[in-house]
């Protein structure tokens, strides 16, 4: 029985071989019989995928140039205003000192709290101004990168308005790997920057003198109410006086009665 159906099995396996054998051979024929066409076909298959294949790289060599391209404009712009601020800055605090890449925040913070007052001389702003300077760059990935910057801002703009030096923009324009630079955008990049570096000195020195009204009207407020308060102490020590001025009368007529009679 095990035998019988063993032999059907070998039968079975041996038919499909057949048949497969069979279909292997139709299409080895067929692909003979029409040779022409199949590479044709494949020919044309290889032709799609060079194309394919080149117009992918070509694309991405173009986008890849564009972004290139773009990055080295905004770099432009971005350094051109820098530029411009940092030329500002060297007028105002003197011989700029080099940054520190890295900062602690707490040394940043430590020097941001000292605020600059009105009464300071040139000298104490500078040296501030250069002391904050240190650390722009390492606080350039902090939070407080754009309180740094604001303060730089505010220092330069207050020496600025004690001092009657002109400044020069050419002085924040002067990179010449930007001015000469064979692409035109990028040249126009820098122009712009410095442009924009020239903008935010002017903000800066409109906020600075704002900033130095508020303070001049603050302080003369609590001078004024500190005169108010100090009058306020005296008219009642003076009324303390006078009481007692009065008490010591009161007493010296008492005695003097007494005397008389």
């Amino acid at each position: 029985m095990a035998s019988t159906q063993s032999n059907d099995s070998d039968n079975a396996v041996g038919c499909v071989l057949l048949i497969g054998l069979g279909i292997v051979l139709a299409i080895i024929g067929f692909v003979i019989e029409h040779w022409e066409f199949f590479l044709t076909a494949a020919l044309v298959v290889a032709g799609l995928v060079v194309v394919v294949g080149g117009l992918r790289a070509l694309v991405r060599g173009t986008v890849g140039k564009r972004q290139a391209r773009g990055a080295a404009v905004q770099e432009a712009r971005r350094t051109g205003e820098s530029d411009m601020r940092t030329a500002w800055m060297t007028l105002q605090f003197g011989p700029l000192p080099p940054q520190l890449h890295r900062a602690d925040p707490d040394s940043i913070r430590e020097r941001l709290a000292v605020v600059p007052k009105a009464p300071w001389t040139l000298e104490q702003l500078r040296s501030h101004g250069r002391a904050v300077w240190i650390v722009q760059d390492g606080a350039r990935h902090t939070p407080l990168h754009r309180e740094v910057e604001a303060r730089l801002d505010r220092v330069a703009a207050m020496i600025s308005d004690r001092t009657d030096e002109d400044f020069d923009t050419r002085l924040g324009q002067n990179s010449d790997q930007y001015l000469y630079h064979p692409d035109r955008e990028v040249r126009a990049a820098y122009l712009e920057g410095g442009a924009k570096g020239v903008e935010s000195i002017m903000d800066a020195v409109t906020a600075a003198r704002a900033q130095a009204r508020e303070d001049a009207a603050a302080k003369a407020a609590a001078d004024a109410v500190a005169q108010q308060r100090n009058a306020a102490l005296r008219a009642l020590r003076e009324t303390q006086r006078s009481t007692e001025a009065r008490d010591a009368h009161a007493a010296w007529e008492a005695r003097a009665k007494k005397i008389e009679e």
